[in-house]
């Protein structure tokens, strides 16, 4: 598939950032953790269906289909307890999809799923590039960062009470704060680091 000449529109963070809290705030509003099956399937309509082998055979964990309608997902990650969090993320970040790049999608004329499929396995900085923004969006959709300032500062109360940590910079102190918070927002350890890192940018924009 040729896309020399249909570059992934750029998007800064803040306009993903807005998107991600809009939809959010829209159809669920601030309660945490969001529950991200609840919106796709029930508010969204868009069907989750599990599919046995699917990462294996196409190399992704989920994929939502060329009419936005339906994400597959590996039967594996579906029902595996231990893979709950990237489950979780996968569907934000199909959703991150549809919401930043459904036209970038149609004027690609994707017609099939084997359509986006091959362009996912393709070598593309397009593709790269898409694969940045839903990530992005994922993050920011799963972790809201004023619910997140508020869950950091509860337990950098507690953790002050217990030890000095004036000393400690602060993306190391995130580092161990992510695990105190991931479970918070039931995302990976990971997911709460690189919110926690991205959080004084938010309160700047």
């Amino acid at each position: 598939m040729k896309l020399e000449n249909k570059n992934v529109p750029f998007i800064g963070n803040k306009e993903i950032k807005l998107k991600a809290d809009s939809l959010r705030k829209r159809i669920w509003g601030d309660e945490i953790p969001v529950d991200i099956e609840s919106i796709i399937e029930i508010k969204l309509k868009i069907r989750i269906t599990p599919v046995p082998g699917f990462l294996k055979q196409f190399g992704v964990d989920a994929l939502i289909t060329s009419n936005f309608s339906e994400i597959y997902v590996d039967l594996d990650c579906y029902e595996n307890e231990k893979l709950f969090h990237r489950f979780r993320f996968s569907l934000a970040h199909e959703l991150g999809h549809y919401i930043l790049h459904e036209n970038y999608y149609r004027s690609l004329n994707l017609k099939s799923t084997d359509d986006i499929l091959s362009f996912y396995n393709s070598d593309d900085y397009n593709r790269s590039n898409l694969e940045t923004q839903a990530n992005k969006f994922a993050n920011y959709f799963l972790v809201p960062r004023e619910q997140l300032n508020q869950v950091k500062t509860n337990i950098l109360k507690k953790i002050r009470n217990s030890y000095d940590i004036s000393s400690v910079d602060e993306k190391t102190l995130n580092s161990y704060l992510a695990n105190y918070i991931f479970p918070e927002f039931s995302v990976s350890a990971e997911t709460a680091e690189i919110a926690l890192n991205d959080l004084n940018n938010y309160f700047q924009n």
